[in-house]
């Protein structure tokens, strides 16, 4: 239950929806609602075929007229009593149960039917209860007469929260959303129908027993994500998770406080440059966001608020520092009494170091921890004329906890077993020192490898799936140095474009590589350890090709954008 108001049928009430039928849906759609039945039903054989006795059910989701039968071969009717639950198929000569699932039904409970190809699944409170019968119906459609018919039963009980969608929902998505109320547009959602109190049907229900139900507009939520600069990391993930929440009716901005490379990298939302108070107060008064995702910049959370914000603040952190010693440092400092006073909640992804700081020095705070996510639909191996010889790759900032160091070392005795090596690197050189940059020029001359090495400097985000493509195919691999990765984009990227990767034994990376399998460790500083495992990276052919191949089926099953979508919006409806 998630209303504290809901449509009551005592017997002899029929609420049809308006339209009742989506004849465009067939065969695979999800129906779902909570149910509280008062009334027992009659489970009758399950059966493909013929027409079924009717013992006055009670039908929740009632029979079509034979009117409506002229345009399907059958439809969907829904009975619920407080013994179990039916799904009968009704078609011209045809009315049989196809899943009959006997239980007790007490209280409010909530049901899903998925139908995947004409089989029927039901999952109850989240759980796959049972799976029916294929149907022998070439077309299957749902049809939405809510309460019951007079011919065949009526339904007593309570109802609200039907939902139709024209997508399989699979278990986890299921359980991620049952119990959050919906209050904006869903992606492959067809019709939503709330019956509380804000659609007046307990209103309607007393002027007759034939109404109508219109389907619900409903408010879709707007969020705003703030970081320092569109850059790395970060400006990925923003870009990764505007995709995923917009494909779930979620509207979602982006302010920097200062402008970087990664505005090149569009995306068909607002997004602002700015550290001026002013500007800032007029961009959230008149945006009107629902909850502000502050990433790292504690002191904007107090900003906000003077500045006026009164909707819900998350705190979110991808990375801190170079070390897990810092990030400690980090908490116990003036941080922690900024996230603790002027958040809502924290937010963060699934890195150990992370979790166990964020739990020791917050603890009172309402903290999520989930993956972040990546659609491989956008970005993903792309097959390219193949390189004459083989690269390694490294990505990042000339700065300390990049560790570029020692990728120029690892490179160079790389270079020493295998003299046609080449390396790329591809930095933001607009976030390197001076000093940091005078360094590194001095260390590539010192090993000797200008012949060898080449910069890409500020690449868009696209051209990247092309370099790690060619990465791939040319027998290197990306190497990975970071001293500490909250959860490193660049790793994953390469992964899923069939790049192998060598890692420093990182936090963040954890998600992804499982060494051997999907991905290579090494120790942090021991540049013996990473030569000896980048050289049977390049010429262990055999597990180089498992490695390609299970990292990326690794982050498909791992990082989708739709279960990232499901966590985040049961976040949101928890906060």
């Amino acid at each position: 239950m998630l209303h504290s108001s809901y449509a009551s049928f005592s017997g002899n009430e029929q609420l049809q929806a308006n339209p009742p039928t989506s004849a465009a849906i067939s065969n695979t759609f999800t129906i779902e609602f909570w149910v509280r039945p008062t009334k027992e039903q009659t489970l009758r054989k399950e059966s493909r075929s013929g027409v079924s006795p009717l013992d006055n059910q009670p039908f929740v989701i009632a029979p079509a007229d034979d009117q409506v039968l002229k345009v399907a071969e059958a439809f969907i009717a829904i009975s619920v009593g407080t013994n179990g639950i039916s799904v009968y198929e009704v078609g011209k000569d045809h009315f049989t149960p196809t899943l009959v699932y006997p239980c007790s039904i007490e209280g409010w409970t909530h049901i899903a039917l998925v139908y995947h190809h004409r089989t029927p699944s039901l999952y109850v409170d989240g759980v796959l209860a049972k799976t029916g019968i294929l149907s022998r119906r070439r077309k299957i459609i749902p049809h939405f007469c809510f309460g019951g018919h007079p011919s065949y039963g009526y339904f007593q009980g309570d109802l609200q929260e039907v939902r139709l969608w024209n997508i399989v929902r699979t278990e986890p998505l299921i359980q991620a959303f049952y119990q959050t109320i919906i209050d904006h547009v869903e992606s492959h959602m067809i019709q939503y129908w709330p019956l509380c109190e804000e659609t007046t049907f307990q209103s309607c229900v007393e002027t007759g027993t034939h109404v109508i139900a219109p389907p619900v507009k409903v408010h879709k939520k707007k969020l705003l994500f703030t970081f320092y600069i569109p850059s790395g990391g970060v400006e990925t993930l923003n870009r990764q998770r505007f995709y995923a929440l917009s494909e779930s009716g979620i509207q979602c901005d982006f302010l920097y406080t200062q402008s970087g490379t990664g505005l090149q990298n569009k995306v068909n939302a607002s997004v602002f440059v700015t550290n001026e108070d002013m500007k800032i107060k007029e961009i959230i008064s008149k945006e009107n966001y629902d909850t502000i995702i502050v990433n790292t910049d504690y002191l904007l959370l107090k900003r906000l608020r003077q500045l006026g914000y009164k909707g819900h603040l998350i705190y979110e952190v991808q990375g801190l520092g170079t070390d897990k010693e810092y990030t400690n440092a980090y908490l116990k400092g003036h941080a922690h009494s900024y996230i603790k006073n002027y958040s809502d909640a924290i937010l963060y992804p699934n890195t150990p170091h992370l979790i166990d700081a964020f739990r020791k020095y917050l603890s009172s705070k309402q903290q999520f921890c989930f993956h972040n996510c990546f659609d491989t639909k956008q970005f993903h191996y792309q097959p390219l004329p193949k390189q004459s010889t083989p690269i390694i790759g490294w990505v990042g900032r000339l700065e300390d906890n990049k560790n570029w160091r020692d990728f120029l070392r690892i490179g160079s005795h790389i270079i020493k077993h295998s003299s046609d090596v080449k390396l790329w690197m591809f930095e933001d050189n607009t976030l390197s020192t001076p000093a940091e940059r005078e360094a590194f020029e001095c260390l590539v001359d010192q090993l000797n490898l200008r012949s060898h090495l080449t910069i890409y400097a500020n690449q868009p985000h696209a051209k990247m799936a092309e370099y790690f493509s060619i990465i791939g195919d040319s027998g290197g691999f990306l190497c990975s140095t970071s001293k500490v990765e909250g959860f490193g984009y660049a790793v994953l990227e390469a992964m899923v474009c069939k790049c192998p990767v060598l890692s420093t034994d990182s936090d963040g990376v954890k998600s992804f590589i499982i060494h051997n399998q999907t991905g290579k460790f090494f120790t942090l500083g021991n540049i013996e350890e990473a030569v000896k495992e980048g050289i049977e990276l390049l010429t262990n052919k055999s597990l180089r090709e498992t490695i390609r191949h299970q990292g990326v089926t690794h982050i498909i099953q791992h990082f989708s954008p739709q279960e990232y979508a499901a966590n985040f919006k049961q976040m949101l409806s928890q906060i």
